[in-house]
């Protein structure tokens, strides 16, 4: 009996290891990150996707009441995270680009609620319901699992001889296309309802008399829905190229130190 449960608890104490960077990163995960996605089912599938890489990984033996394994909880949590946040920065441009389209359109103060991202424009939430169809059609969910997969062979329990500096640093450039993938999607729109604002300040200058709030703001609002009409087939391509991007950045996130 005492067999048993001394090989339950090692059982448990390396189980928990893997299942930490799991967790971490179907916590911030795209789609599974989601509000509505419940605790409980994150939990299920975290504990059934370290069920079925237990046996494919491999975890060192180490005294569950040292200050090694805390450590190793600590290195585990930050990696899975650092993973989720690699495709997180894809969301965030998405987002980024919808207040823009949205704030040229005059539509800044129509807001929306969005499971992930909060309080968004009305453009926004088009953008991320958009995005979220990209990445599922790209078979983004069974990317996760893969990137898990590959992670505990690219990254050993530990870290191995990954140089986590670097690594950030990676990190640190990736996330500047926050804002350049948010340019990329936001800027032909943005450049042409710029024209529009200004044939309208021209119009309104040359005809005093004329209500700007009761002609701008439509020709701004028809003007931007054409626009998104026009350019719908440019977001879905720049919002393709950033998830395809997103994946590279993710699976080759990691240095590996020299000597």
């Amino acid at each position: 009996m005492n067999i048993l449960l001394d090989e339950l608890v090692v059982i448990l104490t390396t189980g928990l290891i893997p299942f930490l960077r799991i967790s971490a990163m179907l916590l911030a995960a795209p789609l599974v990150s989601l509000q509505v996605v419940n605790v409980r089912i994150r939990i299920t599938l975290a504990f059934l996707l370290t069920v079925f890489f237990f046996d494919q990984i491999e975890i060192p033996a180490v005294n569950p009441l040292s200050v090694l394994w805390f450590i190793l909880i600590a290195i585990e949590l930050m990696i899975g995270i650092f993973l989720a946040l690699v495709l997180q920065i894809v969301n965030a441009a998405i987002v980024t680009a919808g207040q823009s389209i949205s704030m040229s359109m005059g539509l800044g103060m129509a807001q929306t609620i969005d499971p992930n991202a909060g309080q968004v424009p009305v453009i926004a939430s088009f953008l991320v319901v958009l995005s979220t169809l990209i990445f599922l059609s790209l078979g983004g969910h069974l990317f996760l699992i893969e990137l898990l997969l590959q992670s505990f062979s690219a990254i050993p329990i530990g870290g191995g001889d990954i140089d986590f500096t670097a690594s950030i640093w990676n990190l640190t450039i990736w996330s500047s296309m926050a804002f350049l993938g948010a340019v990329l999607i936001a800027l032909p729109v943005m450049l042409i309802m710029m024209l529009i604002n200004l044939c309208i300040g021209v119009v309104t200058r040359a005809a005093p008399a004329l209500n700007i709030f009761a002609v701008g703001f439509p020709a701004m609002l028809l003007g931007g829905l054409i626009l998104i009409i026009v350019f719908m087939a440019n977001f879905g391509t720049r919002i393709q190229w950033l998830w395809l991007e997103g994946f590279d950045v993710a699976q080759n996130l990691w240095v590996v130190q020299n000597g």
